[in-house]
């Protein structure tokens, strides 16, 4: 394989993880095209949920075993590919802090009720996500 290809490629891949966040939230956006920063701050937002959802996890084990493997892989993969497209992780690491910290709140102990709808919507974000991050790589 000729390696400015492959340059290009995984160049592109890094590009196309923050749209397809942006796909995922197309509903949020007006008309016009949306900015790269308001691409970026929609992928960072939907980036919280999922850390949320794993500390939540971490916490109430609503996945266990297998499946938890899985959600831990998907969210690694997202965090690698999404920390390439913004230069590196910093970021990353300070919204997985604020995801934490969220997710030690008292309201969540129960593991019930609204923890347990958070951390639906954030594994199955996740497995989305993943799922397109993978597809663009086989690319």
């Amino acid at each position: 394989m000729n390696p400015m290809n492959y340059k290009f490629k995984k160049r592109l891949m890094r590009i196309n993880v923050i749209v397809f966040v942006s796909a995922l939230c197309a509903s949020t956006y007006a008309a016009d095209r949306p900015s790269r920063e308001s691409l970026v701050a929609s992928a960072l937002d939907e980036y919280g949920k999922v850390a949320g959802a794993w500390f939540l996890n971490e916490r109430c084990h609503y996945v266990h075993g297998d499946e938890k493997a899985t959600f831990k892989n998907n969210v690694a993969l997202i965090t690698v590919a999404l920390g390439q497209d913004l230069g590196g992780p910093r970021m990353l690491f300070t919204i997985q802090g604020g995801a934490k910290s969220a997710a030690d709140l008292p309201k969540y102990r129960e593991c019930s009720g609204t923890a347990k709808e958070l951390f639906n919507y954030g594994y199955n974000h996740s497995k989305n996500w993943s799922e397109q991050i993978r597809k663009l790589q086989k690319r």
